[in-house]
């Protein structure tokens, strides 16, 4: 099946990347360090630290689609240079 198919029917998911050992570990640490300052916060500080990760969260996220949106672009670009090549 040709690539356009697989992305029509589905088949092509960025959920389906598998996360690299180096990304589990820095996420065990976020954790970690997460739980060990929790306690440490009156209410005031708390609140102030969850705004602070949902601003993170929306932030990345963000900056996830438009590095993929520009890697999407590039790819275009290489396969449209390439398909010139053969012609």
């Amino acid at each position: 099946m040709k690539i356009l198919d697989e992305l029509f029917y589905g088949n092509i998911s960025g959920a389906d990347l598998k996360t690299s050992e180096k990304h589990k570990k820095a996420c065990k640490k976020e954790l970690e360090i997460y739980h060990k300052l929790k306690p440490m916060l009156n209410k005031e500080q708390d609140k102030l630290l969850e705004e602070l990760l949902e601003a993170n969260s929306i932030s990345g996220g963000i900056c996830e689609k438009e590095m993929f949106i520009y890697a999407f672009k590039v790819g275009l670009r290489i396969g449209i240079e390439c398909s010139k090549l053969n012609s």
